[in-house]
């Protein structure tokens, strides 16, 4: 779009005629462009079976390649998986932990950042967690955490409960000379903010599609570096995942040199076909142009929010903000705070005991003025 018109892009929201929708950080309502997207290939299955097959799959690579720009990647290190906890586990299983090799992670983590790495203690893999200090995780820690039989370091992008946006870049410098590898886990940061795994030093990054991209549920994606690729030996092979895959005879176990080796053989057509029209909609608007406006909606929310003396969770600066905000009120409980707010139907919601707000782009002054009529 050459000129932004925030009244025109919000037509392609219809949720703004039902709510003030303050929760992008859950799942953000999906553009009038992605339904539709997926209802045309439903339909399409529905009319012609599986006649368009060749279009569903060229539709799925335009869609590796628009991700793989948005995070400055390439496109054979894209892999469309269904969640985060796959993602880790096919690091995990890729990775052949040894007995006594170490995960370093933060307390703060969402659940879906830990449980899979807990998954590999049995086999005697150790996790230590760096200790978080009023939701902000200090790259001085991690480093004091890190000793020889530190394998990972897995850690959020953003912070889901407070909106912290870790010092990735610091982190990455230092992984990559100590030759630790690195995960992110993009799902509260990709999409808000700009994203550029080269630039991070990033072995893994996960995301999904549903929160800041507004994508479709049941879609991720895992970003494997390629230089790295081949050292993920992961066990489950599908016909997808070999270099001759319509081969029917003379059958060799060789496997893709790329990322797309680990999506299985059943691909989520019509999930990635919606991400890809959520990406194509960002595309047209600009995503710099999403960052800016984003940015600026969540520095209203927050000087007011601070202005009002309530407790902010978290960041400290506007370099370590990404969408969310984390607070709480001295004298109404966070349960309090949300009723007021639902009764005006306007959605945000609690975490760790603070009231999370995430706005997003689209968003107006007036509904933000709105948010704020209703905010003791």
């Amino acid at each position: 779009m050459s000129k932004i018109d925030i009244t025109d892009i919000r037509k392609h929201f219809p949720i703004t005629t039902h709510h003030k929708f303050f929760n992008h950080a859950s799942t953000s309502p999906m553009p009038i462009d992605v339904v539709e997207a997926i209802r045309e290939f439903i339909e399409d299955i529905m009319n012609h079976g599986n006649m368009h097959e060749r279009k569903w799959i060229r539709q799925v690579e335009k869609t590796r390649e628009m991700y793989a720009r948005l995070i400055n990647a390439d496109p054979e290190e894209i892999a469309f998986i269904k969640s985060t906890s796959q993602a880790i586990s096919i690091i995990c299983k890729g990775l052949r932990f040894k007995r006594g090799e170490r995960i370093l992670t933060a307390d703060v983590e969402f659940p879906a950042n830990i449980y899979p790495w807990m998954a590999m203690t049995p086999k005697g893999v150790e996790i230590k967690f760096v200790g978080a200090k009023d939701g902000r995780i200090d790259p001085k820690d991690i480093e004091k955490s890190i000793d020889p039989r530190t394998k990972i370091i897995a850690l959020s992008l953003v912070e889901y409960g407070s909106g912290f946006r870790n010092y990735v870049e610091e982190v990455g410098e230092m992984c990559r000379k100590k030759g630790i590898f690195f995960y992110i886990d993009g799902i509260q940061g990709v999409g808000a903010i700009p994203v550029d795994v080269k630039k991070f030093k990033v072995d893994f990054m996960s995301t999904a599609a549903s929160k800041w991209l507004f994508g479709p549920q049941g879609v991720a994606i895992l970003y494997i570096r390629k230089d790295i690729i081949d050292e993920v030996n992961y066990e489950e092979i599908s016909w997808r995942s070999v270099i001759e895959e319509e081969s029917r005879k003379g059958f060799k176990m060789e496997s893709k040199g790329f990322a797309r080796k680990f999506e299985g053989d059943n691909a989520n057509f019509a999930g990635i076909i919606g991400l890809g029209a959520a990406l194509k909609f960002r595309e047209n608007i600009g995503n710099n142009t999403i960052y800016r406006l984003l940015s600026k909606n969540v520095e209203i929310i927050f000087e007011e929010l601070k202005r009002r003396k309530y407790h902010i969770f978290g960041p400290v600066s506007n370099s370590e903000r990404a969408g969310i905000i984390a607070v709480s009120h001295p004298d109404f409980s966070c349960e309090e705070l949300v009723s007021k707010l639902l009764a005006e139907n306007i959605i945000v919601s609690i975490r760790n005991n603070h009231l999370r707000i995430s706005p997003h782009f689209y968003q107006t002054e007036d509904e933000i003025e709105f948010l704020f009529e209703v905010l003791p």
